[in-house]
Order: structure tokens, then C-alpha cells, then sequence
């Protein structure tokens, strides 16, 4: 009876140390994945970017089915690269600041009634 205890124990720590990990390193790896997947699909040709290597460029092209990108570097100077290189637009801090300042103003407030109050039925 012991050995059954015994295992049963192992196996409930075995699952919630699994169910730990999960948490706390997949979810956010796959939110920043899907984040980053959602910033290069709204990217448009003539934004400045900067890439994960820290380069600042404007995108000249860019082509999801073939998997490449160009960047403007210097007047006339192009680089190629993957779509994956690509970090975030350079604003991506104003973009995110006018996020949450949109997200935090209020709604619009229900229809009143001729007394100045919410009507209710």
C-alpha cells in the first residue's frame, strides 16, 4: 500500500511540476511569438524598422511567400533579410503608449432620459 502511496505522490508532483514549466515558460514564449507575428503582418512598405540585430532601416520589400525582406540602410545601400529578423517598427513605443491611452478612455456612457438619469425599463 505504501509503493501505491509512493507513486501516486511522484506522479502528482511529476504532473504539476509539468503543469509549472508549461506556465510559466511556453505561454509566454507563444504570446510573444503571436505578438511578433501580429507586428511584421501590420508592417507596410516605407516604415522604418529595426531588426533583432539592432539595424535601423526603411523596408523597401517585402514578401511573406518567399520569406524575404529588404531594408533600407543608406541612400541606396539594401539589405536582404528574413521577415523573422524583423523586431519592431521604430515608433513601436508610441504605437503601444497610443494603445493603452485608446484602451483606458472610457466608453460611451447609456442613453439618459429627460431627467439627466439612466433610464431603465
Amino acid at each position: 500500500m505504501d509503493l501505491t502511496l509512493a507513486v501516486v505522490v511522484l506522479a502528482i508532483t511529476i504532473a504539476f511540476v509539468f503543469i509549472l514549466v508549461w506556465v510559466v515558460v511556453v505561454v509566454p514564449q507563444n504570446r510573444a511569438r503571436k505578438n511578433q507575428e501580429q507586428v511584421v503582418a501590420e508592417l507596410k512598405i516605407g516604415e522604418q524598422i529595426v531588426t533583432v540585430g539592432g539595424v535601423i532601416g526603411k523596408l523597401t520589400y517585402l514578401n511573406r511567400e518567399e520569406d524575404l525582406a529588404r531594408i533600407e540602410v543608406a541612400p541606396g545601400v539594401e539589405i536582404r533579410i528574413i521577415p523573422a529578423a524583423i523586431s519592431h517598427p521604430l515608433d513601436y513605443m508610441q504605437r503601444l503608449a497610443r494603445m493603452e491611452r485608446e484602451a483606458s478612455q472610457p466608453r460611451s456612457q447609456p442613453a439618459k432620459g429627460r431627467s439627466g438619469r439612466a433610464t431603465r425599463k
